[in-house]
């Protein structure tokens, strides 16, 4: 039986080395930086990255959001290149200072430097504040006078998943492993 509880215990010590790294992811997600915060408008804003990396293009003031298919935003540097804005699967809510806002774009900075963005037909975009698109088919959509852009750092979505699935394995593996390895719960 000593075989098995050397098992569980080691389940156990995984466990605990899996929660720290998803809280670490976790915390990451968390303390990213923002470039610049506006209001959602057709007009051209500049924006200067001091740093290059990945970034995100979010939307402020709602849960939810979606496009019909009109509305555009486009990163040029200040060469003309075009910066690919990939959107974000899932489209990740967060809260910020009691407001919440949700990641629509992806995008990466490979030269720091000055960069435009253009948003356009702003119009297009239907909002509200239900997470998921079912509860959006019963709720109304919320204005979007006050909705706002945010671009912040950002990290990848494979970092976000690993600290929500290490999480849940983590704390599982730990009780489990505890117990049985240490108390020896099933023994007769």
């Amino acid at each position: 039986m000593a075989s098995l509880q050397f098992l569980f215990v080691a389940i156990g010590i995984i466990s605990i080395i899996l929660l720290y790294y998803s809280n670490h992811f976790f915390i990451k997600a968390r303390n990213c930086k923002t470039i610049i915060e506006l209001l959602v408008d057709s007009k051209t804003h500049n924006l200067e990255f001091k740093t290059s990396g990945l970034f995100s293009l979010c939307f402020i003031g709602t849960k939810n959001i979606s496009s019909d298919g009109s509305f555009k935003a486009m990163i040029y540097s200040s060469d003309f290149a075009s910066i690919t804005l990939k959107p974000t699967f899932p489209n990740w809510t967060f809260k910020d200072k009691g407001v919440y806002g949700v990641e629509y774009f992806k995008f990466n900075i490979k030269k720091t430097g000055y960069y435009t963005l253009e948003l356009k037909n702003h119009e297009g975009l239907k909002t509200s504040q239900f997470v998921l698109p079912l509860n959006g088919l019963l709720d109304h959509q919320t204005d979007n006078s006050y909705l706002k852009v945010r671009i912040k750092q950002a990290v990848p979505s494979w970092q976000r998943l690993f600290s929500v699935l290490g999480l849940v394995l983590g704390i599982n593996g730990l009780t489990w492993g505890i117990m049985i390895g240490v108390f020896n719960i099933f023994s007769a």
